[in-house]
């Protein structure tokens, strides 16, 4: 199954251009027809590798990635894009191991908030993050969490 090429290429095209791969892409570099793609896409959704946007073969999520603009913008090295929550945000840092600058608007008063990442450090140490919904129910509605 092409499954692990397909997610594969989605994650390096969002680790070097912070935003998904089209299917033109994706089908080349996976050597892969509609069809495949489309089955490839959706074995993946239903094991949680990846979020498609409802009712369709659009990527909506490839965790921490977002593949739509969200509150939360991420920019490391040369590259910047979206996560799906504070969470993610972090996790863009973690996962590529690099350092990285989080924007997204303080929940007191929507004013700008800054979070930086460096040498796997987050900078200011103040800050609190709030989760509303206990991990274990995230995927009860992984587009509102």
């Amino acid at each position: 199954m092409p499954d692990a090429s397909v997610r594969l290429a989605i994650y390096r095209h969002f680790a070097a251009h912070g935003v998904p791969p089209s299917r033109a892409a994706l089908r080349e570099q996976c050597d892969l027809g509609d069809a495949e793609l489309d089955a490839a896409l959706e074995r993946l959704d239903a094991g949680r590798a990846i979020v498609l946007a409802p009712g369709s073969h659009d990527l909506w999520m490839a965790m921490p990635f977002s593949a739509v603009p969200t509150d939360y913008r991420v920019d490391w090295g040369a590259a910047s894009g979206f996560a799906n929550c504070a969470w993610d945000a972090l996790g863009i840092a973690a996962a590529l191991a690099t350092d990285a600058t989080i924007t997204c608007p303080d929940p007191l008063d929507a004013s700008p908030l800054t979070v930086r990442v460096r040498g796997g450090v987050v900078m200011p140490d103040s800050h609190v993050v709030h989760f509303a919904v206990p991990a274990v129910r995230w995927w009860d509605d992984i587009g509102f969490t």
